[in-house]
């Protein structure tokens, strides 16, 4: 049962604009003429489960029935009605798919109109990994993210990171013939980035490997360098100087260093790994993407130990609306109001709507709970919402 105390601050919370700290969002030619099954096939919903067949009712039923419980589905149904009117069931599925062709027919910039009017968006800290520093053409909407993980994959020069992206076509010098020179034209390309517009730095190779960076010994790490038979061994020393090395540009530019956090591969991902790195580098500001999901008492502890380490609430309310509220809650008491933010980490536009639902209603217990329990009262509890959902951003990436 909603209480008159949640909808008070629900409703401030929906009427705060926002800063979003983290986002995917497809550049404009692949936000085209879209359908009830893209946006589900490129939305986080696809994760639990493809779609079927959407002109089979019963089959979209059964579908429905499965994964509804899920949090991307939960959220993301929520938005496709908020934006479309029309309730994702069975036999509406057609109707909505049609409702949803025609909105983007008859309006070019309708993925961009949702992130302004229904999320409430003034800015977008935006990381398209396959190519970093990108705006997507919208640098009043999105600031990018310098995404460095093609540096990790540098030690070859003819070896892309997953996506695809060499390292050395963003060096002023492609002629680097040893490590320290590789490491010198990373600190150039950082620099680049934020002369170009880049609001921050970002690096998500905890799909790739381990977040123990330990190796500073550049003669180990040069091991691996132009060395086709490198052993992992190799591999992962060079990997820590790079990792050392992006931390130090992050420094001298002023730049937010946002790292992915729990998940990913799932191994030694959890944020304490991170722990030699940040003590090593006081002057680095260290954003943690995901709360460290699902072990969230590591970052506690780093907020606690570390002042210049900000946890990023993005995605945590999408994978579990439960734990979301319980993690904000805890992270304020063993923090302060200062270091918190909040990004969609979404790729379309009706899944950054879904995102901010599932944040909002997350924000809401949270606050509303800190208000039963005597820790704020309302005043304070709108005070803690802005500063999550918009002048922490500000203040963190200066846009």
């Amino acid at each position: 049962m909603i209480t008159d105390k949640q909808n008070e601050i629900q409703e401030y919370i929906r009427s705060i604009r926002v800063i979003s700290t983290h986002s995917h969002h497809l550049p404009d030619e692949l936000s085209q003429a879209m359908d009830l099954r893209s946006i589900l096939l490129n939305c986080y919903a696809s994760w639990a489960a493809i779609p079927p067949d959407l002109g089979n009712a019963s089959s979209v039923d059964e579908y429905i029935n499965r994964y509804r419980c899920n949090s991307f589905f939960r959220w993301l149904y929520e938005a496709l009605e908020q934006l479309y009117g029309i309730p994702f069931t069975g036999k509406t599925a057609m109707l909505l798919d049609g409702a949803i062709q025609e909105a983007y027919a008859k309006n070019s910039n309708r993925h961009l109109d949702i992130l302004r009017s229904d999320c409430r968006f003034d800015r977008n800290i935006n990381d398209r990994q396959a190519n970093p520093g990108y705006d997507l053409g919208h640098p009043d909407l999105f600031a990018p993210s310098f995404r460095c993980d093609c540096f990790f994959s540098g030690y070859l020069k003819n070896k892309p990171e997953p996506n695809g992206f060499f390292a050395y076509s963003l060096f002023e010098d492609g002629s680097v013939k040893t490590l320290p020179d590789f490491l010198e034209q990373i600190g150039v390309a950082v620099a680049n980035a934020k002369k170009q517009g880049s609001a921050g730095l970002k690096v998500a190779i905890a799909y790739e490997r381990p977040l123990n960076f330990e190796n500073t010994d550049i003669e180990k790490a040069a091991r691996a360098f132009n060395n086709e038979n490198a052993t992992q061994k190799e591999i992962i020393d060079f990997g820590d100087v790079v990792m050392f090395t992006i931390a130090k540009a992050a420094a001298e530019t002023g730049l937010p260093l946002q790292i992915h956090t729990g998940m990913g591969q799932c191994r030694a991902t959890n944020p304490m790994q991170l722990q030699t790195l940040v003590e090593n580098n006081p002057d680095t500001k260290f954003h943690l993407l995901h709360g460290g999901f699902p072990w969230f008492s590591d970052t506690y502890a780093l907020l606690m130990q570390y002042k210049n380490i900000w946890s990023d609430t993005c995605w945590i309310p999408y994978l579990s609306t439960t734990a979301a509220t319980q993690y904000l809650v805890e992270g304020l008491e063993i923090a302060d109001a200062g270091r918190f933010t909040w990004g969609d980490d979404a790729w379309m536009a009706e899944d950054s709507c879904g995102a901010l639902l599932a944040m909002e209603h997350t924000l809401t217990n949270a606050l509303a709970g800190m208000i039963e329990d005597g820790a704020a009262d309302m005043d304070y509890a709108m005070f803690l919402a802005k500063r999550i959902m918009y002048d922490n951003a500000r203040e963190l990436f200066g846009v």
